[in-house]
This record gives structure tokens, sequence and C-alpha cells, in this order.
């Protein structure tokens, strides 16, 4: 009898099974939650990864560009920014495109300038090439919206990117640099003119069923042709799932701080090497009810500086302790100063001085400096890149809406959860950066 009782206890009792159940369950819940984890983690880092690529290219070529910037001291515009949507009546050139999908004006600014990248071409396309002379070429940037999969002009699928273009040196050569050396303040020419006038010849390597030479427009606005303009086309095409690229322009005063007359003294006394940003805002931004005539732009003086006109000062700056406001007082009441230098629609770079929007060349009055006296240092470039998840979640809602354009609140937030940002702080080496 006490044989068949010890066997009747043989086997694991209902708590012991319950016991070792949940044990189970709590070991095999935490090993799905650590490869939950482990594979969520990849997943970020592969975006990451992914998304530092693009932004690496990018700010790799603009380094090579800025830093090799051509700004000569001959009181000529060797360097432009044109904010797309920007109208003529707040200082924009005639002719700048409009606005890019989804992405506000100041978040996709045209950049030109001239320099020495050393990726630009070294050979004439096509049999029997020769090598090209000269090293200084026209460049630009800009952020383009096109698909890589349809025809050009499709309204899905429309991918964001940034398109760096080269003009090989012979036809920089022939047609960009004369356009600006024969320039005057009479006659001003800038960058802008080059790229946007007449069509030109560039040098197209890719060019089927042969490379050489073809004659297009580099600038327009038109995003649905089979032929797109030059700087939209897809060869030009560096990186892609950008969906912002900021610039800010760290300067320096170029007047001396206690230069005394006839020579022209900085008006805020400041020394060359304090730096000042120079940043695109909005159009909508206050600017502090400025007159147009005047370019926008402020200066809020102490007495000790000896300017007793607020209303025509065309500087600003940050005081260090509350400035005392001289007479006579600007009319109206809450005026605001703000304490940065900035532009909305457009910005001229000289070796020497900035025009912003529509700041004349030629002074219109004896009571106001006509230009910014600010000597470009660096640049300091900010991109926003979408990571793989927010780029076929943002492609998804554009066939969804069958648009490249999708509800404004689905793209902010698309960037707010998929974005990453990437900075760059560039010298401009040719200007004493």
């Amino acid at each position: 009898m006490n044989t068949l009782l010890r066997q009747a206890r043989a086997g694991f009792t209902l708590l012991e099974v319950l016991v070792s159940t949940a044990i189970m369950v709590i070991i095999v819940l935490t090993v799905v939650t650590i490869a939950s984890d482990t594979l969520r983690v990849y997943d970020r880092a592969v975006a990451d990864l992914s998304t530092q690529s693009e932004a690496r290219g990018a700010l790799d070529a603009m380094e090579n560009d800025f830093s090799t910037a051509m700004l000569r001291a001959d009181g000529r515009c060797w360097m432009e920014i044109v904010v797309p949507g920007a109208k003529t009546a707040d200082g924009a050139p005639p002719g700048v495109p409009g606005e890019v999908g989804n992405l506000q004006s100041i978040d996709h600014p045209i950049v030109m300038l001239f320099g020495a990248p050393p990726d630009r071409p070294r050979w004439t396309p096509g049999v029997g090439r020769s090598a090209l002379r000269g090293d200084v070429c026209a460049i630009a940037y800009r952020i383009g919206q096109r698909s890589p999969f349809d025809a050009p002009g499709d309204m899905i699928q429309q991918v964001y990117g940034v398109y760096r273009t080269i003009i090989d040196p012979e036809n920089t050569f022939v047609d960009a640099l004369p356009l600006i050396l024969n320039s005057n303040i009479d006659a001003p020419q800038s960058p802008w003119n080059y790229w946007s006038g007449a069509p030109r010849q560039f040098a197209n390597y890719s060019k089927t069923p042969s490379p050489g030479y073809e004659t297009r427009a580099l600038i327009d606005s038109d995003i649905v042709s089979k032929t797109p303009c030059w700087t939209m086309d897809e060869n030009n095409f560096i990186a892609s799932n950008v969906v912002a690229m900021n610039l800010v322009f760290w300067s320096s005063s170029s007047l001396s701080a206690t230069a005394t007359a006839p020579a022209l003294p900085d008006p805020c006394a400041r020394m060359p090497q304090t730096l000042r940003p120079v940043v695109l805002v909005s159009a909508k931004d206050d600017k502090s009810d400025m007159a147009s005539s005047k370019g926008g732009y402020r200066a809020m003086f102490k007495d000790a500086d000896g300017h007793g006109d607020i209303a025509t000062a065309p500087l600003r700056y940050a005081p260090n302790s509350a400035p005392t406001i001289p007479n006579p007082l600007p009319t109206g009441s809450g005026k605001k100063f703000h304490p940065y230098d900035y532009y909305s629609s457009r910005l001229r770079v000289y070796a020497d001085r900035m025009y912003p929007d529509n700041l004349p060349l030629k002074p219109t009055a004896t009571t106001w400096l006509p230009y910014l006296p600010y000597s470009l240092k660096a640049v300091e470039v900010s991109i926003t890149v979408l990571t793989p998840e927010g780029s076929k979640e943002l492609r998804g809602l554009q066939m969804l809406n069958n648009n490249q354009k999708v509800p404004e609140a689905d793209f902010k937030r698309i960037v707010y959860m998929y974005g990453r940002n990437y900075t760059r702080y560039i010298r401009v080496l040719s200007n004493g950066g």
C-alpha cells in the first residue's frame, strides 16, 4: 500500500504546473521584449546611417564649394542667395521659381556662387576629348522634387532632394565670368543674371546617345517638363529625402571700429573679430515697420554712437544693456528691433559687404549706410533628412492624395517624427575665414 501511495505522488501538482508555466511565460516575454528592442534599435541605427550618408554627401560637397568660393574685393557680386516664392516687391529678382511642394520658402533657398570644386569637369565631353582649361566654375544648389520612378511631372512618388549643378570651367569663362566682370554700380549684374537668363551652353557628360555640349535653361519654374531645367536634371541629384537646407552667414565688420572722417567707421564700433549672423527669415516676420525703400533694416544706437536719426539707420545690433533711444523717437509705438541681420527674398554677397532684399546699391541719402558692411567668414549649413520610414510614409500620402503636395499637418508630423538634422560649420578660406 505504501508503494502505491509513493507512485501516486510521483507527478506534478497543479500549483507546480502553474508556477512553471508562469516562469516560462516570463522568460518568453523577456526574450521577445529584448528581441523587439534589439530590432527597434537596429532599425533606428540603419535609418540613422541612411540619413547620415545622404547628409554627408551634400555637406561634403558644400564644404568643398564654400571653402573655395571666389569673393574678389572688386566691388562685384560673386555669391547670391535667392528665396523661392519671393516677390519682386520685396526685393526678389524677376523670374524666381515658386516654392517646392510642402517646403517653406526659408527651407530651400537657391544658392549661386563661383568656386574651384575638386570634382569639377576636367575633360571635354565626347570622342576625342581634351583637357579643359581653368578651374573656376559656376555652381548652384537648390532643393527640388522629382520622381525617380515615373515620368517627370507625375504628381505622385515625388522625392525631395538636393541638386548641385557645376558649369564646366570653359563655359564659365565664356558666359558667366564676363557677365560679372563687366558689371558696375550703374549696371549691376549678379550670379542670378547668369543662371536665370537665356538658355546657356554646358557640358552634359550623361547625354545620350553620346556625351556632348547642350544648351538649356539653367533655372526656371517648370517642374512638369520632360526636359527640366539643367539645375533640376537627375544627373545633378546628390542627396535624397532632404526637406530643409538652412544657411547662416557668419560675418565680421569690414569697417574699422576707430576710423575717423573721411574714412567710414563701423556705426556700432564692432571689432573685426566679432562674428555676426545674417539669417534668412520669412517675409511675414517682423521688420520693425521699416519702409521698403530702406531695405527693411534699422539700427538702435546709443547716444554715444553719435547717430541721432533711428528711422534712417540701416543696421541693428544687440547691446549688452538696455539702449538709450536717441531723438527723434521713431513714429508709432511698440517698435521691435531684432538682434540679428536678416533677409527674406534675396542676399547679394560681395567680398566686404552684403545687400539684402531691395537694399539699393547706390545710396539715396547721406544719412544712412547703403549696405551691410559685413565680410563673409563662414557659412553654417543645416540640412534635415527624412529616414526611409518617413520617406515611405510621405510617398504613401502622395499616392493617397494623388498629388505631390500632402496636407500640411501630415507633412509637419512626418518631418517632426522622422527628420534628422545635420549641421556643418564651413570656413570661407578665400575671404579670410
